[in-house]
């Protein structure tokens, strides 16, 4: 017996366009919406127990206890009580939308929004329709005309590449 016959190889990670957490109404209802409208690849879950960013993929890891059961580009978080750990190992505190520090998350049921749903389903359509991969809330908000003044589309530059 030689001891590739003995090695297991671990089952890939699905990976998805939007994982969405929890089943709150908001969540359900983001699910259907990003399923419809975007035709997007959602993987909506209850049995999830935290939500980590990757940096280096540009993803998020869904995991169960220790494990990684899901990748996905974005995050909508329908449930508002799991650990969420961002960029650089940052905690989610704030009741926002969106957070500075948690690229492509999107937070409907602890938001305080008048249509939290339609804002998310509405901001990745413009990412789609402009080709950003990439959506995090800036620190300031700058006074422009944009749809998302509140957000940018672009990644922070890691800081060794600054000279």
């Amino acid at each position: 017996m030689t001891t590739a016959s003995k090695s297991v190889a671990r089952a890939p990670v699905p990976e998805f366009d939007a994982v969405v957490l929890g089943r709150s109404f908001a969540a359900l209802r983001a699910a259907g919406r990003l399923r419809d409208e975007l035709r997007l690849a959602v993987h909506d879950t209850a049995g999830a127990t935290s939500a980590r960013y990757d940096d280096v993929d540009h993803r998020w890891d869904i995991l169960d206890g220790s494990t990684v059961v899901a990748r996905a580009k974005f995050l909508v978080d329908g449930d508002g009580t799991l650990p969420l750990c961002g960029r650089d190992g940052a905690r989610c505190t704030a009741n926002t939308l969106t957070a500075k520090g948690f690229p492509n998350l999107f937070r409907p049921a602890t938001a305080v929004h008048p249509d939290p749903v339609g804002y998310t389903v509405a901001c990745i359509e413009h990412m789609r329709a402009y080709g950003h991969d990439y959506v995090e809330r800036r620190a300031r908000v700058p006074i422009c005309d944009d749809d998302f003044p509140e957000l940018s589309f672009d990644r922070p530059t890691p800081q060794f590449w600054v000279g």
